[in-house]
């Protein structure tokens, strides 16, 4: 536990950073030195790439992770399980750019808006996909290595940090769009080489083809594993893309516009994820080998600590974000004004989601893993379909509406099941108290008399809340597993 402790610590640090880098980004320089349609190609093109990469890599990523285990033999280069991934990812990278060169003139009919952007810009995704593709792979590996902080300090500061460089750049030179473009895409074929380099320069780079050993036996598992996770790995990532491809689609020629004032909005609802995902990086191998141990004991202590801790560090996240909402929007063009809702909404999704902790990780690494499949295509439907109705009925609130509504309809699910198939359940009496610490703040802080600046504002308003949100923390006896956390992080490795 001492290293899932260190490792989630760092990640989630990391995750902040990002997230800072983001704002940046996203909130003061993006909607500032590029048009608002501009801005929504990058977004929609990054959507349609990471969509394709999840299904080209055909589920994968889990794959590894969960069999890893079973290659696992440093003397003989882990059996050659990375060259063999490696292979596969060109073969599946090709197949998908092949594709999406063939779907071009239909993607471009697809996203047509009145400046022909995709049209222009379109095959810019094949790249993408490309380096979408092998970061994945080489994150999976990383990952099952326990090689976590990495991949996540790459993708996260890396990734942003670059990005932050070029807009900049932009802004300094004011480079043709196209320049622009294929820099944009070259800063994420540097992050796969990047994690690449790192493996190499961590000694666990050896390809061990001559090492490679897949008995027919564990390839009739990993392929039956792979078909049932597949749903799961795209669900996962659809939520958010999904809904900016649909807006993109539907909402006629300022639909790019559309699209990047929802990726904004977007953006700062998904915030409230960071805590999840830096977790989900450190637990996913831990609960694969304690499945394989049968060891319940340590899957109920993962699962129970992962909601409570998650449900807090997410619950001061919501607080802080629909605290500033306000002053967040008046940060950004008017125009952009009309999606604090999106972020209201998508904020409470996120919020509800991590609640949970861990469940879709429990599932998926346990013998019931098809019933993570079968869950996140359930979850892919009603998300399409509530999109479809709703973003025609209320444009881009029905977008967010679509992912609260799917997100809460499986997760709830996904909690019974753990609980009626395994007696695992994520929640006590302390999540009601967090539930009831978040809502008071809510409808609290909003009255509280500021500058009406929002930079200024901005700041006070986080002081605030943080001072009120801790301490009452700590009062309510809220932190307790946060401090054997740290007590962990300082001790020896268990």
């Amino acid at each position: 536990m001492g290293i899932i402790a260190r490792q989630a610590t760092f990640n989630t640090l990391l995750a902040y950073f990002g997230i800072g880098l983001g704002f940046v980004n996203v909130v003061l320089l993006y909607p500032r030195i590029l048009p608002a349609d501009e801005f929504g190609l990058t977004r929609l093109l990054v959507s349609i790439a990471t969509i394709a990469a999840q299904v080209a890599q055909l589920g994968a990523e889990n794959t590894v992770i969960r069999y890893f285990p079973y290659f696992r033999d440093a003397a003989r280069k882990n059996r050659g399980l990375l060259a063999m991934l490696l292979l596969f990812g060109l073969i599946v990278s090709l197949i998908a750019m092949l594709v999406l060169w063939a779907s071009h003139g239909l993607l471009t009919d697809v996203f047509a808006d009145r400046n022909a952007l995709y049209s222009r810009y379109g095959l810019l995704l094949l790249p993408l996909v490309l380096a979408e593709v092998f970061f994945i792979l080489l994150r999976s590996y990383s990952r099952s290595l326990k090689r976590t902080v990495q991949p996540t300090f790459i993708r996260e500061f890396v990734l942003r940090a670059l990005q932050t460089g070029l807009i900049v750049l932009q802004w300094k030179l004011q480079m043709p769009f196209g320049t622009f473009m294929m820099l944009y895409t070259g800063i994420f074929l540097i992050c796969a080489l990047a994690l690449a380099h790192d493996l190499h320069r961590a000694g666990h780079f050896s390809l061990g083809w001559g090492e490679r050993w897949l008995p027919r036996r564990l390839r009739r598992s990993m392929a039956t594993y792979t078909i049932f996770t597949l749903s799961a790995s795209v669900a996962g990532i659809i939520l958010g893309n999904i809904d900016q491809l649909m807006i993109g689609a539907m909402l006629g020629d300022k639909s790019l516009m559309h699209v990047a004032h929802y990726a904004v909005a977007f953006y700062f609802g998904s915030v409230i994820a960071a805590p999840g995902r830096a977790l989900q990086q450190v637990a996913a191998p831990m609960l694969a080998d304690a499945w394989k141990r049968d060891d319940r004991a340590m899957v109920g202590l993962l699962y129970r600590r992962s909601s409570f801790v998650q449900l807090l560090a997410s619950g001061l996240l919501f607080v802080l974000m629909y605290t500033g909402m306000e002053d967040l929007f008046e940060l950004l063009p008017p125009s952009y004004a009309g999606a604090a809702l999106v972020a209201f909404i998508i904020g409470l999704a996120y919020l509800v989601n991590s609640s949970i902790g861990l469940s879709a990780s429990v599932i998926s690494m346990s013998r019931s893993y098809w019933l993570d499949a079968i869950s996140s295509f359930a979850m892919v439907v009603i998300n399409l379909v509530a999109n479809f109705f709703l973003i025609r009925s209320m444009g881009l609130p029905g977008a967010a509406w679509a992912t609260l509504i799917s997100l809460t309809a499986i997760n709830a699910y996904r909690t019974w099941f753990l609980w009626h198939r395994y007696r695992l359940w994520p929640f006590d009496r302390r999540s009601l108290l967090i539930a009831a610490l978040i809502i008071v703040l809510v409808l609290v802080v909003p009255w509280l008399p500021l500058s009406g600046n929002p930079w200024i504002d901005l700041p006070l308003r986080a002081i605030v809340v943080t001072a009120l949100f801790v301490p009452a923390a700590y009062v309510l006896g809220l932190l307790r597993e946060v401090e054997e956390m740290v007590r962990r992080m300082v001790g020896p490795n268990q």
